[in-house]
């Protein structure tokens, strides 16, 4: 079969597995160690099984988008002008994932195509990793083990505001264990947690298998979701700060915890063009993921997301350096950093002049909360990572983790009830979280710092300092 030949077929393909950079969750920072999980059981807690980074690229595969008109028969030839053996449309946009005759390389292809009128952009396609008035007190057994919901006045906050379903929270991650299925393909079994109860899951897709079966396949997207809306007052396991919002799992991280930069971006404008019953219930985007590279086709998608009304929200990284992880860093993007039950900056977070907030990341290797588990993680329904090691995606447990993958999801439930509350304009969303978040490190009142960015979230404050839920007496 001719190059050409091969090269058109690719095209008209339907959409299947990506393979471009890789992005990781944001608990596992590329060349730091990896942050632990940790297992609470009856008789203890102990260190669950923990995943190796992997590469930051995939060899050989290049992001190309064109400019209109440019069309089919125009693309192809552009592309095998530049050297390119194979190329797949993105569900968005000319967008393409092209793989580059491994003769020609990728900076020459690179190169090439960047001196084509016809190329709006292209790029590598990198990797991102899994980097008061009234109360309401839940009757959830383990409600009292998260010391990070008591830190940010939880049931004050439940007081004033519990979600709604209409207010959707997509959480881009390794998936979500919300159904019960068995995929024909790969012979996986999957179960849907224990603790979900009544919360409401969207249409989700996989974008790393290319299905519309979103399941977890490695556990960071079901605890960092659980942080979310895990079900609350049920009197079951854990609670979930906006346990009344939907989810909608979008897989973009594969089982080891890896992504590459054209599937999140498509992950992103999946969940921003979403339509259900005339309305688009989207309204935060959650990324517990991030790296070191950028990447034009990731901050585009973020741009469209937060031009359409979209809150985006993402972990700052692990690294315990001084500059903010990918995409997290944007300027569209709340940026979220880490703090450990002492209100202090966590070991591993990163931080800089990028991060808008903190929220509670735990530290598992200290218990200044005096958790009966003995570790300062935070703790929700999760997935057995020894289990999961052996391909069994049915076992939950009480699982404790730390990092900026832990700390993200606290500030998108808080967005959430902002916008549950009638606040709609991401930049309002994002101006009642900084404005109102508890200044630490010594910044003034109505001023930030570089380790805690504005400061820990206050999400009562937040709901009532704008007039909502306030009588003209207070």
């Amino acid at each position: 079969m001719s190059r050409a030949h091969r090269l058109s077929i690719l095209f008209l393909a339907p959409l299947a597995a990506s393979t471009l950079w890789t992005l990781r969750a944001s608990d596992d920072g590329g060349s730091a160690p990896a942050r632990p999980a940790f297992v609470a059981t009856d008789y203890g807690t102990y260190q669950a099984l923990a995943v190796p980074p992997r590469a930051r690229v995939r060899v050989g595969e290049l992001i190309v988008a064109f400019r209109p008109p440019a069309d089919e028969p125009s693309i192809e030839r552009a592309l095998r002008q530049a050297g390119v053996t194979a190329a797949r449309r993105g569900r968005f946009g000319a967008r393409y994932l092209a793989t580059v005759d491994a003769e020609v390389g990728t900076a020459r292809a690179l190169e090439r195509l960047r001196s084509m009128d016809e190329v709006d952009y292209a790029e590598a396609n990198g990797l991102l990793r899994k980097s008061a008035a009234a109360t309401f007190t839940p009757n959830d057994p383990r409600f009292g083990i998260q010391w990070n919901f008591k830190m940010v006045g939880a049931e004050r906050m439940w007081g004033i505001q519990k979600g709604s379903p209409s207010v959707a929270v997509a959480v881009l991650d390794t998936g979500i264990a919300f159904e019960d299925y068995f995929d024909p393909v790969t012979r996986q079994s999957f179960r849907k947690a224990l603790d979900w109860g009544g919360t409401v899951f969207l249409q989700g897709y996989d974008f790393v298998n290319g299905d519309t079966h979103a399941n977890d396949d490695e556990g960071h997207g079901t605890h960092v979701s659980s942080t979310v809306a895990q079900a609350t007052n049920n009197n079951l396991s854990f609670a979930g700060l906006a346990f009344n919002c939907a989810l909608m799992p979008v897989k973009v991280l594969d089982a080891d915890g890896s992504g590459t930069y054209f599937d999140v971006a498509q992950g992103i404008d999946y969940a921003a063009n979403f339509t259900k019953d005339g309305q688009k219930p989207v309204k935060v985007i959650n990324m517990s993921l991030g790296g070191e590279g950028s990447s034009v086709d990731v901050s585009r998608a973020v741009d469209r997301a937060f031009t359409s009304g979209v809150v985006i929200v993402a972990a700052a990284g692990n690294e315990s350096r001084g500059t903010v992880d990918f995409p997290a860093a944007l300027p569209s993007v709340i940026a979220v950093g880490a703090v450990d039950a002492r209100k202090i900056r966590a070991s591993y977070s990163n931080f800089g002049s990028q991060i808008s907030v903190v929220a509670p990341g735990g530290e598992c290797g200290r218990n200044d909360s005096g958790n009966i588990f003995g570790a300062d993680c935070v703790w929700q329904q999760g997935m057995s990572p020894d289990a999961v090691a052996k391909g069994n995606f049915g076992v939950f447990v009480s699982l404790g983790i730390d990092g900026t993958s832990a700390s993200s999801p606290h500030v998108a439930a808080l967005a959430a009830l902002l916008i549950s509350q009638g606040i709609t304009d991401p930049t309002a969303v994002r101006r009642a979280i900084e404005q109102t978040a508890e200044r630490l490190g010594g910044a003034q009142a109505d001023g930030r710092n570089d380790q805690y960015g504005n400061g820990l979230i206050s999400p009562a404050q937040a709901l009532s300092g704008l007039g909502f839920n306030e009588g003209p007496d207070h």
